[in-house]
């Protein structure tokens, strides 16, 4: 495998190193051009090619690192790609303080974790990528991870007792779901309609664009609505390239992908919304659980929650807390 990925990464390099040219600054992701994100680096390159003598090319799809997001890392830290987009999630690899945003129902609503991400603590954040040769512009709504089921509808951990559900191999997924009753099952993301056609799982958590995107709801009719772990987007560049830039330039920079993150969390919230009416029109049943019954998933989690602030930070995630206390406020 470390043999493939370093013959993309240099298959890449040479393919950029003919493409590119010394003003141009690229953009590249993983998503389909479809993606909320694309509003992002759509409105990034609006904004930088009006106030920039910078041209800006985005690249979709991962087109330029053949779809492997450790690849694009790696281009993005040697320079040969200036800008890219990953999740709080996913950065977790590079450094645990990220999963401070997975921690189970750490935030109520999206607006309220933004502000999280927009204050100290996501400036922090952005800083500590610092250390790879990478900086974080601006962050965007990456969504909260629901609960789809077969069977249905999910109100209480009663519900999934025993289920088997696909989670993300995050481990604070794996163990709050274990805790909670259910059984993770350890299931590639491109299997996991077949899967549950098939029955070798019964359900699982997602994002509510990847829901619909992928069509989970068409083979799994139930979905609650418990906003159980969140993650937020980075526009992250490279410092290759904020060193090539000038300071005026660097500051257009973070001003247009602050303003393209603005757009991108618009866009995700009214597709939120859609998407939900969409997959009802479709004929799945939609289900928010009270507060009495969500309290009985944080009840049950609360011993799992304890165990991660300790291993992500208790003053880190204390701070969070507090944070998260003020904004509902």
């Amino acid at each position: 495998m470390k043999i493939l990925k370093t013959a993309l990464f240099s298959v890449a390099l040479s393919v950029l190193a003919t493409a590119a040219t010394a003003d141009t600054i690229k953009i590249s992701t993983t998503v389909p051009e479809t993606s909320n994100w694309m509003v992002a680096a759509k409105k990034f390159k609006e904004i930088v090619e009006a106030k920039t003598s910078h041209k800006v090319e985005v690249y979709p799809n991962g087109v330029l690192v053949s779809g492997n997001d450790r690849v694009e890392l790696e281009m993005a830290q040697a320079g040969a790609v200036d800008i890219i987009m990953k999740t709080t999630i996913w950065l977790s690899q590079l450094n645990q303080d990220f999963l401070v945003t997975a921690m189970p129902w750490m935030f109520p609503n999206s607006e309220v974790a933004m502000k999280v991400m927009d204050g100290p603590v996501g400036e922090e954040l952005s800083a500590s990528l610092n250390k790879v040769g990478l900086q974080a512009l601006a962050w965007g709504d990456g969504g909260f991870f629901q609960l789809y089921s077969k069977e249905g509808p999910v109100k209480t951990p009663a519900g999934i007792a025993g289920v088997k559900i696909r989670v993300p191999g995050n481990p604070i997924f794996v163990e709050t779901w274990k805790a909670v009753g259910a059984v993770p099952t350890p299931i590639s993301f491109a299997e996991i309609f077949s899967s549950l056609q098939s029955g070798a799982i019964d359900g699982g958590v997602a994002t509510t664009p990847l829901i619909y995107a992928k069509r989970f709801y068409e083979v799994a009719g139930y979905t609650s609505i418990i906003n159980f772990s969140f993650e937020s987007v980075g526009m992250i560049a490279s410092k290759a390239l904020l060193d090539r830039v000038s300071e005026a330039d660097r500051k257009v920079l973070k001003e247009a992908a602050v303003e393209g993150m603005k757009a991108q969390r618009a866009k995700a919230l009214e597709e939120n919304d859609t998407y939900i009416s969409k997959m009802k029109a479709a004929g799945s049943k939609i289900y928010v659980p009270t507060a009495d019954e969500l309290g009985q998933f944080k009840k049950i989690a609360a011993p799992i929650y304890d165990k991660f602030k300790a291993k992500v930070g208790a003053e880190l995630v204390t701070r969070v807390e507090n944070e998260v206390k003020s904004a509902a406020n």
